[in-house]
């Protein structure tokens, strides 16, 4: 079903096409048989419509055949066939109202093809560029002023008794018979009515062109570049058009022509984001128009000044001098002019690239206060505008990435004292094949700070991961010392117990009392033991886990140290399961031990004790509502032996009193601790 659908949309495409070159075939005929002027061809607009309509007809036909479920390709197309559609029959128009004969269809096709190109199916194509979707659901209104205004507009010019008013040669006899079958007398002359219409096109465009800057600072690196093309098009439109404002030889080409003509880059320039947006690299591209287009300007504009203001105060006594003058002084400042403005535009475009230090200094800055070295990675894609970095440790392992990554990287070794830490893997920029000379000598200077931070964050790792392993055997040991005490002390100790207990049935006198002081030495014995145990790995987390665990011996602590009244709740919400040994026994006696100091040394009446699961972590929260001391705790045994308790295991813990009440919020990574 999709291959047929898609061969179908490529025959109307072929169609479509076909059409258009029809079209243009007979525009071109149709002026030479006509014996058309330049003059004719230039105030009809002829050339400008023949060129604009032909960029877009092959343009969208390129979308369309190769993104058939684009929209922009096949408006592109419907632009290409009414605005090519006007050319095809001026020649035809012209000639029959230069004649008797009746103009009425060539006027019809003339006034009511290319104002749908122009009012509907450009302004929807900004619209809906680069990706065929709204910027947002405000731009609703802005195509339903579209659709709804590009009817109209044909309707106003086909209205126009004078639509070739611009065309001299014909007299006023001749226009006055190029009436539209489509004219509705009551529109001719409504003013008013097409003041409206224009405005509501105005808009239309305006509200296009701001969701093409909501789209570049919303959107994607491939976004950015894709508007880029369309941007490079409109600055050389404006920067031509502009140009033709100028007093001298390019008035005499005509402005009409050279704005409506230069329309045809912005198809052009939709086609290659499109479909080719990493043809080049746009940001060079743009680097270098801009930068000359400035500088031609300023060396203009500078020109003319100088000869302006030189000819009015040496008039009497200099004839060519002013010119000479101003040339020797454009002269001289032109070259540093160019190098400050290329160097502007440079780092717009490549950041810190020209300056390595000011480069290497900000990622240094940023490295001081970052808790790990990837942490600067956006930093190092902000200072070259790379689009992705990356940094592995020795053994190849990704430790962090920011951007998206490209199909193209490049890696930068990072070395401490003459040592492999790790990589620095950038992206290419789109449009380039490699990093150029300047990005690497920018990145190798950033790389001896990186490399020392990452092998400063290996030996961290892995001071961190022994003493895990630490607790992990200290947990472990406890749990066979634990076993041992149970199975094979315990079970002895009864024996003797049991033993003890027959000498005191059996025997009387100085021997009984001897038995009943040996069951009492062992009773307590026996306690202490079952004391110790408990302490070694407390047997409640094997029998009920974790959470039960806490909500158990949070049952036991009903009163304060003073005999008040105390009330625990336990919540837990996503614990994770199947915790390591060292965590869960570290997050038990963390829990108990917070409850505990509640208990002895506050003035709480309850007490909320919070577990939850995150991403790689187990989280803890007790708090209550016992007002500090002055307002704040003062660090005990207690408080300490937690932090050390959390510190073994790469956890963080923060825990403060207030008038309001005390706080412990503790953290423990628990990936990482199995």
């Amino acid at each position: 079903m999709g291959v047929e659908m898609g061969t179908d949309r490529r025959t109307w495409v072929r169609i479509a096409l076909c059409l258009v070159l029809l079209e243009a075939t007979a525009a071109v005929v149709g002026a030479v048989l006509t014996g058309m002027s330049f003059a004719a061809a230039r105030d009809s607009y002829l050339i400008p419509n023949l060129a604009v309509g032909v960029s877009c007809a092959v343009s969208g036909g390129l979308i369309a055949w190769h993104r058939p479920g684009h929209p922009l390709g096949w408006l592109l197309l419907g632009a290409g066939v009414a605005q090519t559609g006007t050319p095809a029959v001026t020649p035809w128009l012209i000639r029959a109202l230069e004649g008797t004969g009746s103009a009425r269809w060539p006027a019809t096709l003339y006034s009511g093809l290319w104002p749908w190109s122009v009012a509907l199916c450009i302004p929807l194509a900004l619209l809906l560029f680069p990706d065929g979707e709204l910027p947002g659901r405000k731009w609703r209104v802005a195509m339903a002023v579209a659709l709804v205004n590009g009817p109209l507009q044909v309707l106003l010019f086909s209205a126009d008794r004078n639509p070739l008013a611009a065309v001299h040669q014909l007299g006023p006899e001749a226009r006055d018979r190029a009436v539209s079958w489509l004219r509705i007398p009551p529109l001719d002359g409504q003013v008013g009515l097409q003041a409206v219409s224009d405005v509501a096109l105005a808009a239309t465009l305006l509200a296009a062109l701001a969701g093409l800057v909501v789209r570049y600072r919303r959107g994607t690196e491939q976004a950015r570049r894709q508007l880029l093309w369309l941007l490079l098009a409109a600055t050389v439109m404006a920067a031509v058009i502009a140009s033709s404002r100028l007093p001298g030889p390019v008035e005499l080409i005509g402005y009409p022509i050279i704005l409506m003509t230069l329309v045809a880059l912005i198809p052009l320039a939709m086609t290659v984001a499109v479909l080719r947006y990493q043809l080049l690299d746009i940001r060079l591209v743009w680097s270098r128009t801009v930068t000359y287009l400035v500088l031609t300007a300023a060396v203009a504009g500078t020109y003319v000044g100088m000869v302006e203001v030189t000819d009015r105060l040496l008039r009497p006594r200099l004839n060519a001098g002013a010119a000479v003058l101003a040339a020797l002084v454009v002269a001289v400042g032109f070259n540093p002019v160019r190098v400050r403005l290329q160097r502007l535009v440079d780092h717009l475009f490549y950041g810190d690239r020209g300056n390595p230090v000011r480069a290497a200094r900000s990622v240094a800055a940023q490295l001081a206060g970052a808790s790990q070295p990837a942490d600067v990675l956006p930093a190092v894609c902000h200072a070259l505008r790379l689009p992705y970095a990356a940094l592995t440790d020795d053994a190849g392992v990704i430790r962090g990435e920011y951007g998206i990554r490209p199909s193209a990287l490049e890696s930068i070794p990072l070395l401490h004292a003459g040592e492999r830490a790790g990589e620095l893997r950038v992206g290419i920029r789109a449009g380039e094949s490699h990093l150029g000379t300047a990005d690497r000598a920018v990145l190798e200077l950033m790389a001896a700070p990186l490399g020392v931070a990452l092998r400063a964050q290996a030996m961290s790792d892995a001071l961190q991961r022994s003493r895990r392993e630490i607790v992990e055997a200290r947990e472990e040991e406890r749990r066979r010392l634990r076993r041992d005490l149970h199975d094979g002390l315990g079970p002895a100790l009864t024996g003797i117990g049991f033993r003890a207990d027959a000498v005191v049935n059996l025997a009387d006198g100085q021997v009984r009392e001897l038995g009943v002081d040996i069951r009492s030495t062992v009773d307590g014995a026996m306690a202490d033991v079952r004391r110790l145990i408990n302490q070694l790995h407390p047997s409640t987390l094997d029998e009920v886990g974790l959470v039960e665990a806490v909500r158990r011996h949070a049952a036991l602590l009903d009163r304060r140290g003073d005999g008040s009244p105390l009330r625990v709740t336990v919540e837990a919400e996503q614990v994770p399961e199947g915790l390591p040994a060292a965590v869960e026994v570290t997050a038990y006696r963390l829990v108990t031990e917070a409850l505990t100091n509640v208990a002895r040394h506050s003035l709480a009446g309850t007490a909320r004790v919070r577990m939850s699961g995150g991403p790689g972590e187990l989280r803890l929260a007790i708090v209550d509502d016992g007002p500090a001391t002055n307002g704040q705790w003062v660090p005990g045994v207690g408080l300490t032996s937690m932090r050390e308790r959390v510190a073994e295991l790469g956890g963080t813990m923060q825990a403060a009193g207030a008038p309001t009440g005390g706080e412990v919020r503790i953290s423990l990574p628990v990936e990482a601790a199995r």
